[in-house]
């Protein structure tokens, strides 16, 4: 058999034979089988020298798997240990030179009895790609070592089989330490976890920030106040839809011109610029009333807050303004203002109409009845001499005399009562008692004609209503007969839609209603106030309309329902 011819070098072999340059660990296995095929061989000077560079790339490639963190494993055909490095040692599984001819599963899980162990299948799996010259390449977590490994099981290219011996190099199983990594991996996946779970915060606060403004921007929309925002110039740069309404601007008409404040007076202006912006600068905020010219020029009361707005370096940006219509509040206010000066004013009207008409009656008493009694007095004094003296003829002819004058004070008696509050108004009510007072009425002033209409049935006349509505047609028809001059009266009493009406009218002079105030002190006009008030106490409206030289006419009406049946 003829000498092995070899190349000098590894990489003069990889030239000559046209093939990758393989491992010195895996070249010198090689070589070893191919000496004991031909044991005869005779070696020259050369071939030692050859083999003696074999035997020291042997020992650097040696050299560098032992310092590789990996665990490098070389298996023979029958998955035996053929060597290994010493990262063997490093990871605690034994000593390179015990763990020679142990499978893979002894090596890694000397102990293990467990027929679920996850390396059983794994290996199998990988054998039998083995079988078709396929690689298998995993990550798993061995939970006997406690370690992320990387499993790469590489086939190789089997010698000849005339070269072939037991121990050939079939296969390399590297298995890398890379729990660092996946810890750094996982530790990257909380990361990636938070900041997504961040981003999502941020993406549902901005979400929910934009509905937030979406809302408010509806409010201010739709709200019925005008709402304004100027720049720290005071320039115009929004204006919502009622302030737009109110200062008779369109929707797309420019406010970029406009100022704040250009609708109000200059007072007005005046008191914003110097009292409030700066307010609301120092304070953030100002409140007050003020008051701004619609676009028909109609001055309007309102309610006003101005806020300052700053940016981050504390100067002021801009100005809001918040406007209340306040117009009808400030008109009602001045109403009752002025209901309570008046009711302050007609208090004391009344307690003027009641001396007066206790002063009436006094003159009543004193001049009717007071001298009716006092002739029937100063007769029974002179009856009583008489008697006294004996003349019987005389007491008699006295007693006779007396009579009529009693009568008369009795008649005198009847018409003060009558005046004060008729008997027939509660014995036979309202109806009947304005039949009887207009009889009285044209038997006393027979030039006056009355016309009446009385289209309500008793009942339908609320009884506290009643003595109410006596008075005023006592005192509308004592008016007449004073002032008026008039020689024709019409009086009307209907219930409509659940509302009393009486209407007294007469064609007399008239009068300027507006010329008529009552003083304290003074009687003129208390005729008329006393119907106001009469009317007003007891829940009616009172109208008077009149006309110099067209006669006058009152309205009172009373809604029924605020009276029990």
């Amino acid at each position: 058999m003829k000498p092995i011819r070899r190349a000098t070098t590894p990489a003069g072999r990889a030239q000559a034979s046209g093939k990758p340059e393989k491992p010195a660990i895996l070249t010198n296995i090689k070589l070893s089988a191919q000496f004991r095929e031909a044991p005869n061989a005779t070696f020259t000077r050369a071939d030692a020298m050859d083999v003696h560079t074999l035997e020291k790339a042997k020992q650097q490639w040696q050299s560098a798997a032992d310092m590789m963190p990996q665990l490098i494993c070389l298996l023979n055909g029958k998955g035996h240990l053929i060597h290994t490095n010493r990262t063997i040692e490093r990871w605690g599984l034994g000593r390179v030179d015990d763990v020679r001819g142990l499978h893979m599963h002894a090596i890694l899980h000397g102990d293990c009895v467990d027929p679920l162990c996850y390396f059983q299948p794994l290996w199998l799996s990988a054998v039998a790609r083995l079988s078709c010259g396929e690689r298998t390449e995993c990550d798993v977590f061995d939970p006997v070592l406690k370690r992320h490994l990387s499993f790469l099981v590489q086939p190789l290219l089997r010698p000849p089989s005339q070269l072939r011996e037991t121990d050939d190099l079939h296969a390399v199983v590297m298995m890398g330490d890379i729990s660092d990594f996946k810890q750094a991996e996982a530790g990257y996946q909380r990361l990636y976890e938070e900041l997504e779970r961040l981003v999502s915060h941020e993406k549902e606060r901005r979400e929910f920030s934009e509905g937030n403004q979406a809302r408010l921007l509806t409010i201010l929309e739709k709200t019925t106040d005008y709402v304004s925002m100027a720049d720290a110039a005071g320039s115009m740069i929004y204006l919502n839809p009622a302030g737009r309404t109110l200062l008779g601007l369109g929707p797309q008409d420019d406010i970029t011109n406009m100022k704040l404040c250009q609708h109000c007076d200059e007072d007005v202006k005046d008191r914003i610029w110097g009292e409030a912006i700066p307010s609301a600068i120092r304070s953030g905020l100002w409140s007050g009333e003020s008051r701004l010219r619609d676009g028909a020029g109609r001055e309007i009361h309102a309610s006003q807050v101005i806020i300052a707005h700053r940016r981050g370096d504390g100067l002021v940006e801009n100005f809001s303004t918040i406007l209340r219509d306040t117009t009808e509040q400030v008109r009602i206010a001045q109403a009752l203002r002025e209901s309570r000066d008046e009711l302050q004013r007609l208090s004391g009207l009344l307690v003027t109409i009641q001396e007066d008409e206790r002063r009436r009656i006094a003159l009543d008493l004193h001049d009717g009845l007071g001298q009716s009694l006092s002739l029937i007095k100063l007769s029974l004094e002179n009856t009583a001499k008489l008697l006294t003296a004996g003349s019987t003829d005389e007491v008699s002819e006295s007693l006779q005399q007396l009579i009529p004058r009693v009568k008369e004070a009795l008649v005198e008696v009847r018409r003060v009562s009558t005046e004060l509050r008729p008997s027939i108004l509660d014995d036979l009510g309202i109806l009947p008692t304005l039949s009887w007072f207009f009889r009285e009425f044209e038997s006393a002033c027979s030039h006056i004609a009355v016309e009446k209409a009385f289209n309500v049935a008793e009942h339908e006349v609320p009884v506290p209503l009643q003595i109410t509505l006596y008075r005023i047609v006592q005192e509308a028809t004592n008016n007449i007969v004073k002032h008026a001059g008039a020689d024709r009266v019409r009086v009307s009493l209907d219930r409509i839609d659940e509302v009393l009406h009486l209407l007294i009218e007469d064609n007399g002079c008239g009068f300027d209603p507006g010329s008529v105030r009552c003083t304290e002190g003074e009687s003129r006009g208390l005729g008329l106030l006393s119907m106001k008030e009469r009317a007003s106490f007891s829940g009616g409206s009172y109208r008077i309309a009149s006309v110099p030289g067209q006669g006058t006419r009152i309205e009172v009406s009373w809604p029924c329902g605020q009276f029990p049946d």
